[in-house]
């Protein structure tokens, strides 16, 4: 009985780990041929929850081909990247640091008098009428305060929509002016360490870029853009977000529906990307892509599966991205789905933008 016992456990301990390896052999098995293909040169992780079932890196981190990819180096995420200062602030309303409905002039001094009519919320929402940056090798914070200073509104805050990074920085230095330190240090302790990204970073401008950064990204040193990190931090951050340690996910529920600028149907209304609700209003997905220019990031969320897929890559073809994440979506081993994830409360909209 003794060792009947004994099998019994080393089976069920093996057979979680030969499950894990057979869905990692479908899902390579599913993409080898576009991978072949399309020349990717990247990182892919999927996983659910703290167990990853495949985790494939694919090319070469420099532009000569002598640094092996390996899941250690780390990319640019692009508008993923937003996500750090949007939940940055979101934390602040939560601890009543800051109200949505706050004046921008409030926290950063400055700016001309038109950034008065500017709300918080309307940077989260890109709807403050700021213009484009001006874009030019090793632009960091100061050139971005500067274009402010001297540009001029694109329309009157809260009329319109326009997509503009200046917004995300206006964001970092509200955060520096609530906690009096900077924002790389606020990034690094209230969400990095938390999720568990040990090798995220941000850039500032007294820093190199580090040697495992995959070559392909725009040199920059500005706050709250200049986020480096690896495709298994991406992953972290995404549960972190969702189980509770970095904001509630009622709050994350609320900052979703709300846009009636943009033109763009289901554009999250806070900068998190697009997400898709079923008839009954339950959560299905959401997605965030980025680009900084060669270096591409798809981060998706399967909220029927509870699966998560990163894919990060520097070859400069986003399409690629995509293509590779429909074909890994549809490996999704039935034999490894849970049986009830659907525990979504139905989407509500934003009644009250305020933190009040």
């Amino acid at each position: 009985m003794k060792l009947l016992l004994l099998f019994l456990n080393v089976f069920f301990l093996i057979l979680p780990v030969c499950a894990k390896e057979a869905l990692s052999n479908e899902y390579w098995d599913r993409i080898e041929k576009t991978v072949l293909e399309t020349s990717f040169n990247g990182t892919i992780v999927v996983g659910r929850g703290d167990q990853t079932f495949f985790q494939k890196s694919v090319g070469y981190a420099d532009p000569a081909k002598t640094i092996p990819l390996t899941a250690n180096h780390l990319f640019s995420p692009g508008s993923v990247g937003k996500e750090f200062t949007t939940v940055s602030i979101m934390q602040l309303a939560a601890k009543n640091k800051l109200k949505y409905q706050d004046s921008i002039t409030k926290y950063v001094d400055g700016l001309p008098a038109w950034a008065n009519k500017i709300t918080i919320e309307q940077i989260l929402t890109h709807t403050s009428g700021l213009p484009d940056v001006k874009w030019k090798e090793g632009i960091n914070t100061a050139d971005a305060i500067q274009q402010i200073q001297q540009g001029t509104l694109v329309f009157e805050p809260g009329t319109g929509y326009k997509y503009t990074n200046l917004n995300v920085v206006v964001r970092a230095l509200i955060v520096e002016s609530i906690i009096g330190q900077s924002y790389a240090d606020y990034v690094d302790s209230s969400i990095f360490k938390v999720a568990g990204m040990t090798h995220a970073f941000h850039q500032t401008e007294n820093e190199h870029v580090s040697k495992t950064v995959v070559s392909g990204d725009f040199p920059t040193n500005m706050a709250g853009l200049t986020i480096y990190l690896t495709p298994m931090d991406l992953f972290r951050f995404e549960n972190a977000l969702w189980n509770g340690s970095l904001l509630s996910t009622e709050q994350l529920r609320q900052a979703l529906p709300g846009d009636s600028l943009s033109g763009q149907t289901n554009r999250a209304y806070f900068d998190f990307g697009k997400f898709f609700v079923d008839d009954n209003g339950s959560l299905v997905t959401w997605e965030h892509d980025g680009s900084n220019p060669s270096h591409h990031t798809i981060k998706h969320h399967d909220f029927n599966s509870g699966n998560i897929f990163i894919l990060m890559s520097s070859d400069g073809n986003k399409s690629t991205l995509y293509k590779l994440l429909n074909e890994l979506k549809a490996s999704i081993s039935e034999e490894l789905k849970p049986t009830n994830l659907r525990a979504h409360k139905p989407m509500q909209p934003i009644v009250n933008a305020s933190a009040d």
